[in-house]
């Protein structure tokens, strides 16, 4: 039993997920309005972000780079 749970829970895909989960709670106190509301709108960035990029790739401009914002200072690095 023990390797079974093991197995299923020591892998990053299910553990990393709910490190950040975690972490966002803690973050705002547990108030579970404001973290869906976070996860919302976190999860709609990434699918706007995902679909944008789909269609640069499209246009045949794949060797122009997107600038990416940097998490710890929110500002737009053009490298």
């Amino acid at each position: 039993m023990k390797a079974l749970i093991e197995r299923q829970l020591y892998r990053p895909a299910v553990v990393l997920p709910l490190l950040v989960l975690m972490r966002l709670m803690v973050t705002l106190d547990f108030n579970l309005m404001q973290v869906t509301f976070v996860v919302v709108m976190k999860s709609s960035q990434y699918m706007f972000q995902a679909v944008f990029r789909h269609r640069f790739d499209q246009a045949g401009r794949r060797d122009v780079r997107l600038p990416q914002v940097n998490a710890v200072h929110e500002k737009t690095c053009h490298c």
